[in-house]
């Protein structure tokens, strides 16, 4: 089974014969696949377009709708995972596409905290069978203790178990596109199907990046929680992660034209409510380069 397969079979363009195989594969296959290819369809809904202002909102538009549809369809085959006769699942989204963190309240009374441009799905009997949610982006999570149903979080082929504690997760904060799990209390168990299980305790976060093996470090609450006091801090933080950081709170791209730019350090604390142009103007004096806005969405560096 590949993606490509299961991309023709999400748009119904199989062969009889391809349609039999990819539904005897959903029957009985492990899941980790069809994870990766449903987030990746999710990230496709979610990235930043490149775009003149008059198109950008009709593609984006059309674009997340067909990219939506395929992952409906990927629900309606969803319960595969239990080994049932496939039946129709009905998804929800929790998108916080505003410039604030929004908090909410899951049924089971477990907080989660949304940064910007960040979103969560789940399916609609959450909390009656397990505790499951997908994440794009950056939450900050307070679980309700249930030791019946495990709270899994789901991010890029890694899986987060927790009984009831307190974590924070971040997908887009650095410019390799690693993975950060920081635990403030409790403990939780990351783990990555045929590769890695580990057991964190407070005070430690896992940093991923795909096809290395994870790292365990300490961290600073202020480092990983800033977004959630509205502040953006860095500290000595290479100006490459830096860039990434603000991509995923701002919701733009910000392009590097010299690779070796990106390992300048930084530091300094700034307010959520700043300007993005502010911000990277004081990065730019700083640090000799220039910010050239190319569109709504997207930024260069230049040497000076």
């Amino acid at each position: 089974m590949d993606k490509q397969l299961l991309e023709k079979y999400f748009k119904g363009q199989c062969t009889t014969q391809e349609v039999a195989t990819v539904e005897d594969w959903l029957s009985s296959a492990d899941t980790m696949l069809l994870d990766e290819f449903m987030m990746g369809k999710w990230d496709e809904a979610n990235a930043p377009v490149v775009m003149k202002p008059r198109v950008h909102r009709f593609w984006y538009g059309a674009a997340a709708a067909a990219v939506i549809g395929i992952i409906v369809s990927i629900a309606f085959f969803w319960q595969h995972r239990t080994g049932a006769r496939p039946v129709a699942v009905k998804w929800d989204t929790l998108h916080n596409t505003s410039d604030n963190i929004q908090l909410f309240t899951m049924e089971d009374g477990s907080e989660v905290w949304l940064n910007t441009h960040s979103s969560v799905i789940y399916q609609n009997r959450y909390n009656k069978e397990t505790r499951e949610l997908w994440l794009h982006g950056e939450a900050y999570f307070k679980v309700t203790k249930d030791e019946k149903r495990p709270f899994l979080v789901h991010t890029g082929g890694l899986t987060t178990t927790v009984l009831g504690t307190v974590f924070n997760i971040a997908t887009s904060n650095m410019a390799d596109g690693s993975i950060q799990i920081s635990l403030l209390e409790g403990k939780v168990a990351v783990s990555k199907p045929d590769s890695f299980n580990e057991v964190l305790l407070p005070g430690q976060m896992l940093n991923y990046a795909d096809g290395k093996q994870p790292q365990l470090t300490s961290f600073e609450k202020n480092d990983v929680l800033d977004w959630k006091k509205g502040k953006i801090h860095f500290n000595h933080t290479q100006l490459a992660d830096a860039l990434a950081r603000l991509q995923q709170r701002y919701g733009c791209r910000i392009v590097l034209d010299n690779p070796s730019l990106g390992k300048k350090k930084i530091s300094g604390e700034f307010s959520r409510d700043m300007s993005l142009e502010k911000i990277l103007s004081t990065l730019g004096y700083v640090h000799d380069i220039s910010f050239v806005r190319i569109n709504d969405t997207t930024y260069e560096t230049h040497s000076k």
